[in-house]
Formats: structure tokens, C-alpha cells, sequence
């Protein structure tokens, strides 16, 4: 992959943590704010995590075609994941215990919480697996998506290894198989005892609501690389890309700003794949850093932010708008030092204790 293009995707990554802090920092927590919810513009924020999503299945469809093995897979991904959860995990539950006297957020005053959020598991699952003699939780809210894309993973990376020469045909194959049969069972109604399970599963095992932006993401990774040999895309990709973009269309038919939504990601990955010139402008040093240390950004931000907001921690007593607008910058200025001089740090010595026991 080209450095432009490595370097747009930053820039989305960018967009969509963005979009997800004005969504929790203006629209998700109107109760808490100060400003209640006058300026509540940003309830779409939310999806940005979606497109997180299609980032996601982009770069993880690249990352298994240059990875040897399953095992050499996973150990990249928990090198590239844990670091930056461990110190967000530990940094949250610091926080809130030294500050939040009132128990505004209480999940995030438990060590167990920082326990079961470093398995990067659904908490209830862990939870359940214990008979709920344990009631546990994230340590901050933002972290249920981090389970989602561990499912994703594993699902695309088993696929891979078992059938790397038909990898394309039968990932889609079964993702398509999946959606097809959640949407039926969501459209099923019945006391069976088997639906009612399946149904509860879901829950838990919740990648398949989001499998469709994992797939486009995929998908347009497929395109890339088509387009970069001067491939054309088979029949079978076209008729899953169809598909994937007409259920999401289908699904949300009540929500017209949602699909709007959506088609402006998928024409921001058609324009990088096919005429990345007509975005150059992303490929700017502000938004590539913003999107280098999204990750660690999108770990702390939510709780802390929120409650840095509600208890109005610079005084402002008019011009609230401004408040959140500076907690912003600063838990950016934090990302980006965490990310430069502690993130990689710790991932180049981690990849270099690797190359000595040489695990393949």
C-alpha cells in the first residue's frame, strides 16, 4: 500500500474518532453536561465507529495477506492492541478513583473492570461464565466496540488460514450466509426455546449487526488491490458489494441521514481507491496524527471527558460550547504524546523480543 493512501486512511480513522467524541461529549450524556442539550447536533456521531469498522475489515483483509502464520497473526494484533488498553485501562481507573467522589461513572472504580477489559471479552460473557458471581463491567463505555472487532478477526483470520487460495470466496460466503440468517431470525417470532437462545446469543456474540461494514471495508480492500494490478472485479465481489450496501439501505430504510451517512463512507473509499488526488486535502499532518493515535484516544475519551465536562472543571459559567471544545484538544495532545514516545516504544521492544525467540 502506497504511503498517500496509508497516510488518507489515518485521516479517516481521524474523521470517525471525531465524530464518536462529539457524539459523547455534545449528544450521548445530556444529562451530565452543563449545557443540557443545547448543542445536541451530533447524535450521528455515533456511527463513526462504524466506520471504524470498514477501516477495520480494509486493514486486516491487508494485514492477513502479509502474515505467515495464525499464531504470528494474533501476536501482532495483541501487540498492536494491549499496550495502549493497558495504560488506558489503568489510567481511567486511576483517575476515577482519585477524582469522581460522587461515583459518576461507578464502573470505573473497580480493578476487576480493568481485569476483564485487558481480555478485550464482553464483560458479561466473562460474567456468565461465572454463574454472575461476578458483576462486571468496561472500565469506560467506549470499549464494548474493541469485543466487536476481536470477533472479527478471529472469524476472518480462521477463514484465512484454513483456505488462504479461496479465502475471498468463502469469507463472503459466509458472512453473507450470516447476515442473511440474523436478519431472519430478527424477523422470526416464535417461544422455541432454540430461537430464544439464539436470540440471546446475540448479545454476546454480537459482531454479525456490524459484519457489513467489516465486509464493505473488506471489500474495498479487494478493490484496491484490483485496481493497483489492473484487475477487473470478479462477478462475485460485485454482487457482495451490492448486496452489503442494499441490506444496510434496507435495514435503516426508516433512517434516510443514516444511509446518507453511509454513502459518504463509502464514497470517501471509492475516492481514495480510484482518485485519491480529489482528497489530497486529508492527507494533511494535523488529521494523519490525530488518526496515528485514535486508538489510544478513543480508550480514554469517554468517561474521563464526560465527567471533565460535567463537573465544568474550567468554571465557565457562559460559552459552555467552549469547554468541551478544550477538553478535546487536551485529551488529543495526550494521545498524541502517549502514542510517539510510550505506545511505540513499548511496540518496538515487544517486536524486537520477538526476532530473538524467534517466533514464526
Amino acid at each position: 500500500m502506497t504511503n498517500k493512501r496509508i497516510e488518507i486512511l489515518d485521516s479517516f480513522r481521524a474523521i470517525a474518532i471525531l465524530m464518536v467524541i462529539c457524539f459523547h461529549f455534545f449528544s450521548r450524556w445530556s444529562n451530565l453536561y452543563p449545557y443540557e442539550k443545547s448543542y445536541d447536533f451530533f447524535r450521528y456521531g455515533k456511527f463513526g465507529v462504524h466506520f471504524f469498522f470498514m477501516i477495520s475489515g480494509f486493514v486486516i483483509f491487508f494485514t492477513l495477506e502479509r502474515t505467515s502464520t495464525f499464531k504470528r497473526f494474533w501476536i501482532n494484533r495483541y501487540i498492536r492492541l494491549l499496550p495502549s488498553m493497558f495504560f488506558a485501562s489503568i489510567l481511567t481507573y486511576l483517575f476515577f478513583n482519585a477524582f469522581d467522589t460522587s461515583f459518576l461513572f461507578p464502573t470505573s472504580h473497580y480493578f476487576n473492570n480493568v481485569l476483564v477489559s485487558l481480555t478485550f471479552i464482553q464483560p458479561d460473557l466473562i460474567s456468565s461464565l461465572t454463574r454472575y458471581r461476578f458483576e462486571l463491567d468496561y472500565i469506560s463505555g467506549s470499549y464494548w466496540s474493541l469485543w466487536v472487532e476481536i470477533q472479527f478477526y478471529f472469524l476472518a483470520a480462521i477463514v484465512y488460514y484454513i483456505s488462504p487460495k479461496r479465502f475471498y470466496a468463502c469469507f463472503f460466503l459466509i458472512t453473507v450466509t450470516l447476515v442473511g440468517a440474523n436478519f431472519l431470525l430478527s424477523h422470526y417470532y416464535s417461544s422455541s426455546l432454540l430461537i430464544v437462545k439464539l436470540k440471546s446469543l446475540r448479545s454476546i456474540f454480537n459482531l454479525i449487526s456490524a459484519l457489513p461494514f467489516f465486509c464493505l471495508g473488506a471489500l474495498f480492500y479487494i478493490f484496491y488491490k484490483n485496481n493497483i494490478n489492473e484487475i477487473r472485479n470478479s462477478l462475485m465481489l460485485q454482487i457482495c458489494f451490492v448486496f452489503f450496501v442494499g441490506f444496510l439501505c434496507f435495514n435503516n430504510s426508516q433512517d434516510l441521514k443514516l444511509i446518507c451517512l453511509i454513502f459518504f463512507f463509502i464514497l470517501l473509499f471509492f475516492i481514495m481507491i480510484y482518485n485519491e488526488q480529489s482528497i489530497i486535502f486529508l492527507n494533511n499532518k494535523f488529521l494523519n496524527t490525530i488518526g496515528v493515535s485514535s486508538y489510544f484516544l478513543y480508550l480514554i475519551h469517554e468517561n474521563i471527558g464526560v465527567f471533565l465536562i460535567n463537573k465544568n472543571i474550567l468554571a465557565l459559567k457562559s460559552l459552555f460550547f467552549f469547554q468541551p471544545l478544550i477538553i478535546i484538544v487536551f485529551l488529543i495532545v495526550i494521545s498524541i504524546l502517549f502514542t510517539t514516545y510510550i505506545e511505540g516504544n513499548i511496540i518496538k521492544f515487544l517486536k524486537n523480543l520477538l526476532k530473538k525467540v524467534s517466533i514464526k
